[in-house]
């Protein structure tokens, strides 16, 4: 009897305690359903992460490995059964329980559903386990990502004008049917620069992505260009067959690696672009021979000796267009106005002047696209060889500046068929023999002229003239008396310190260039220039203007820049000149404050100017800016670059960043109001020297600047003031939303980047972080900070002595998809990167100097394909700790020493 005592007392604690499990398991049922939605939502985010992952990978050539995709798939599966339970079983039940609720007061637990809800219940909780294991799983993945083994796109698109001319579409023909010939397998297709080559060319190519032609397999578009580099040629065919290719391996093995994979059986056409001389196709990788039936090649020169060279089978030459050809081209990049009466005709003269080439053209047409009136036009329709000048002279205004050899070659070839209007070039000795009453345009540039003759005679129609860059120091009175029809005059860069009568009688002279003319003190009255639109005075010793300088009511450009003697300038001079569109007065000594001037010009005078897009000037206070207090009339500019600060600041500084609406604030108190309007308007932003806020956020948080969402570049320097960039309780909505590039130097008292959460979208756009000198600082990237930047490329940190990491607790669903690049330099107490390795899934680049306890770098061998260069002084390299001696053998190839190590190297060998 006491066995049976015992064996029921037994069973009745197990049934009580079974009991007990069910009725807790019945009890908890809100709860469960409750935690089982919530980690079905950290599931979602966790795979919407991954899957946004997986779209950057695919970019980068890269596709999910299998145990990603299971995952996926088990996500998927997870998550449909989940729903379907809760919107099917479960929601009934919950909506049963709110009108009990609704009638009794109370939910009942014991009710006649208390089996369903019994299941339900433990099904929840046993789903949630497996949603939780799910979530774990995906941050501990062997591997996330596997190289594509073939390109998605066989041929790339590439954007191209339309084809002009029957000509142009029968060459487009003839490429296909060469390409169709087994027979052929070279194919040229020449003329000279700016005939359509390269167009025609890449028509080529989308036709045959767009037409599926079955013709080759593969197309790999090679830009050449004149400055040949096989590595870069290489580089480019690897990259479309994704071969990764080492900065170190040698062309000869890189040549071999190509030729294999050119014969791995597919067809494939290679797109040589611009060649400008013989190319070994052997050096380079590229079958030939035998090996080249499924290797096709077609190639852009402008030599017919570069064919021969190259041994093609079969040339096509682009023909120039005939004139209606080019009236048709001409007028679809000017626009419907040149169908007008008054304007056709000097439209279609300057169409004619351009000679066939569809490069001039279409240059041409849309310099004058929009004019819309026949004075506008005439105006703007100087001699054709001023289309050479437009590029080289009117843009930094020196007289020659780097262009494109294509469009270089364009305006020497419209120059040159001029005949006897063309340009001159020689020194004037003789010159004037040379000339002939036809001659529209003559160069004497940088011909160590010192004296000019008394006049200059014999070329009535000469339009354009070059001077400049000649140790010329006196221009005799009567030198312009004959040369009535000049419209380009460039005086740049001699020593002249005064200008001649016989100037004032140019009065078709439209661009008058006196840059760098360090000797010129004294203007003359330039009221006579009634037609000048151009006007360069930068880096004159001019101390005042001329008193009938506002009457140049057609003038467009004035560049005062860097007139440091700049003292007067007479009250109405600048808002007369109803026309101007661009004004230069940076580093100008003028001083545009009322109470300096009293009688000069006055700020609000540049505020009339109604037609004015472009502006660079400094201003000494606030006032000024703040006269358009709610920035419409900045809001019209195009560019501008506003300097305010006292002079007696250093003007030494210059910005690294450049934008087309900056303002540099220097030793200014940013608590003080005025100058909203200018600040919402900017688009690069320097604080130099600053003082009024402790943080950024103090002076952002004005509702007036809604955060500043036109601001792109950010540089803050030697602001001592400033403690935080952004504190999280002053920051009223989204701000710096679109900023780019970040800049801090030098400040002193700066401890913590982002102080408190932020909200959501604040810095969203951050690509590059520079932080120099800011000796408090102990942390880069804090926790607060780093969900917000996830789309920085690029780190660099230098002379931060108290830094001891870059990036706070990063977990590995946070590995910067984007960051490319790490620079540190000069940090004595920084200890890592990171708290723990990651997959840096962009990281090409880090650059460590002189940062002695930094011991273990935030890598892994699954690093190595992504990792170009890993650069440092070789002792740090060997000290370095690892968490397995296979990322070390992984990444070695990488490493670079740095130069000074290298010097120290060969040092000790010698030694």
């Amino acid at each position: 009897m006491e066995t049976v005592g015992s064996f029921l007392v037994e069973v009745g604690k197990s049934l009580t305690k079974f009991m007990l499990s069910r009725f807790s398991t019945l009890k908890k049922f809100h709860k469960n359903i409750q935690t089982l939605k919530k980690e079905l939502q950290k599931l979602t985010c966790r795979r919407d992460e991954i899957t946004e992952d997986i779209d950057v990978a695919k970019l980068e050539g890269k596709c999910p490995s299998r145990q990603v995709v299971d995952w996926l798939k088990k996500v998927e599966a997870i998550q449909h059964d989940v729903e379907e339970e809760i919107n099917c079983k479960v929601q009934p039940f919950l909506q049963e329980v709110r009108i009990d609720d609704s009638i009794n007061g109370h939910g009942c637990l014991f009710d006649s559903n208390m089996h369903q809800r019994y299941h339900l219940s433990k099904t929840a909780a046993k789903k949630c386990d497996q949603v939780k294991q799910l979530i774990t799983e995906s941050y501990n993945f062997l591997t996330m990502w596997n190289v594509l083994k073939l390109r998605d796109i066989p041929i790339q698109h590439i954007p191209a004008p339309s084809l002009v001319g029957e000509k142009a579409q029968e060459k487009l023909r003839q490429l296909m049917e060469f390409l169709a010939d087994n027979k052929i397998t070279r194919i040229a297709v020449y003329g000279m620069g700016g005939s359509g080559k390269t167009t025609l060319v890449k028509t080529f190519n989308n036709q045959l992505q767009s037409s599926a032609s079955g013709l080759c397999d593969m197309v790999i578009w090679i830009p050449v260009s004149n400055d040949l580099d096989m590595k870069k040629v290489q580089s480019r065919v690897a990259e479309r067959l994704n071969l990764a290719m080492n900065a170190e391996e040698s062309i000869e093995s890189r040549a071999c690696r190509l030729h294999q994979a050119l014969k791995s059986g597919k067809r494939f056409l290679l797109i040589l672009d611009d060649v400008w001389e013989k190319i070994d196709l052997d050096i380079v990788g590229i079958p030939q021979g035998e090996d080249q039936a499924n290797c096709k090649i077609v190639l852009t020169t402008r030599s017919l000796a570069v064919c021969r060279e190259m041994m093609t089978d079969k040339e096509i030459k682009m023909e120039l267009l005939n004139e209606e050809e080019a009236w048709n081209l001409f007028a679809r990049n000017a626009g419907n106005v040149v169908l007008s009466d008054d304007i056709n005709p000097i439209a279609r003269s300057i169409a004619r002047e351009c000679g066939g080439l569809p490069l001039a053209i279409e240059t041409m047409g849309e310099v004058h696209e929009g004019q819309n009136n026949n004075t506008a036009m005439a105006e703007c329709t100087m001699p054709v060889e001023v289309f050479s000048i437009t590029l080289w002279e009117l843009r930094q205004g020196i007289g020659t500046v780097k262009m494109h050899s294509v469009l270089r070659e364009v305006a020497l070839w419209i120059s040159s068929n001029k005949k006897k209007s063309g340009f001159f070039s020689s020194s004037l000795l003789g010159m004037q023999e040379k000339l002939q009453s036809s001659s529209r345009c003559a160069s004497f540039v940088k011909n160590s002229i010192t004296s000019l003759p008394s006049r200059f005679s014999g070329c009535s129609n000469l339009t354009v003239l070059f001077l400049q860059c000649n140790p010329l120091y006196k221009i005799p009175d009567g030198f312009f008396r004959e040369l009535r029809a000049l419209r380009f005059l460039n005086l740049s860069s001699t020593q002249i310190s005064s200008l001649p009568s016989s100037l004032l009688q140019l009065r078709e002279l439209h661009t008058l260039l006196l840059r760098d003319c360090s000797y010129l003190e004294i203007l003359p009255q330039l009221g006579a220039l009634c037609k000048l639109q151009v006007l360069d005075l930068y880096g004159t010793r001019i101390r005042e203007l001329p008193k009938d300088m506002g009457t140049l009511t057609h003038l467009r450009d004035l560049n005062l820049s860097h007139t440091n003697h700049l003292e007067s300038i007479i009250a109405g001079s600048i808002s007369g000149l109803y026309s101007l569109e661009a004004l230069d007065m940076s580093s100008s000594a003028y001083k545009w404050d009322v109470e300096c001037n009293v009688e000069g010009a006055a700020f609000d005078e540049i505020l009339s100017l109604q037609k004015l897009s472009v502006l660079h000037i400094r201003l000494d206070t606030v006032d000024c800016a703040a006269l358009d207090s709610d920035g419409s009339w900045f809001g019209r500019l195009k560019e501008f670059s506003i300097w305010i600060g006292p002079r007696s600041c250093d003007s030494s500084y210059l910005p690294n960043q450049h934008d087309e609406k900056r303002v540099i604030l220097r030793g200014v108190d940013l608590s003080q109001t005025g100058l909203e309007g200018l600040l919402y308007s900017a688009s690069s932003l320097d604080l130099v020297t600053c003082g009024g806020i402790s943080s950024f956020s103090d002076m952002v948080s004005n509702r007036s600047l809604c955060g500043l969402p036109n601001l792109k570049f950010l540089t803050i320097s030697n602001c001592d003031c400033i403690t935080s960039l952004l504190i999280g309780e002053k920051t009223l909505g989204i701000m710096l939303p679109n900023v780019e590039h970040l800049t801090l130097n030098c400040l002193n008292n700066l401890e913590t980047m982002v102080d408190r959460i932020v909200p959501r979208g604040c810095l969203g756009r951050l690509k590059t972080i520079e932080v120099m000198g800011c000796r408090r600082l102990k942390t880069l990237i804090s926790l607060a900070l780093l969900r917000r930047v996830q789309n920085v490329e690029e780190i660099k940190v230098s002379d931060c002595r108290r830094m001891k990491q870059i990036i706070v607790n990063i977990n590995l669903f946070k590995t910067f998809p984007k960051l490319k690049y790490i620079d540190l330099r000069d940090m004595e107490s920084l200890t890592t990167i990171s708290s723990r390795a990651a997959l840096w899934s962009a990281l090409e680049r880090i650059e460590v100097s002189n940062c002695p306890k930094l011991q273990k770098l935030p890598l892994r061998a699954q690093n190595a394909p992504s990792i170009k260069e890993i650069r440092g002084d070789l002792n740090w390299w060997n000290s370095l700790r690892w968490e397995s001696a296979g990322n070390k053998i992984s990444l070695q190839q990488r490493f670079q020493v740095c130069a000074d190590s290298t010097f120290l190297l060969r040092e000790d060998t010698e030694a």
